[in-house]
């Protein structure tokens, strides 16, 4: 009997994509997964997360750092809208918890 070599057809995936497997795959190693485990489970070829692996720092970080400003010095006001079109407006959040727990 006589085999064929197996046909391989690549699929083209998005960039989020490919850096959602990376994160994974990072997460897994840290576990002790090995390369080809951590490419069974995320659904990909070994070759596909070591090119990928080898291309991450010239793509945008999945992670990039933020600083968190303080709260205003004032309170923020919020508007409510009813469904009959009622509009509520300067109420603080605590306000909102009471009207929402009065109209209950």
């Amino acid at each position: 009997m006589r085999t064929r070599p197996m046909e391989t057809k690549q699929k083209r995936r998005s960039e989020r994509f490919k850096r959602k497997a990376l994160a994974r795959w990072r997460l897994l190693a840290t576990s002790g997964v090995s390369l080809g485990q951590a490419a069974l489970e995320i659904g990909v070829t070994v070759e596909e997360l070591r090119a990928w692996s080898r291309g991450v720092e010239i793509e945008a970080p999945l992670l990039v750092p933020v600083q968190v400003a303080g709260e205003p010095a004032t309170p923020r006001e919020i508007v409510v809208v009813l469904a009959g079109g009622v509009r509520v407006e300067g109420l603080t959040l605590a306000e909102v918890a009471e009207l929402v727990r009065r109209l209950s």
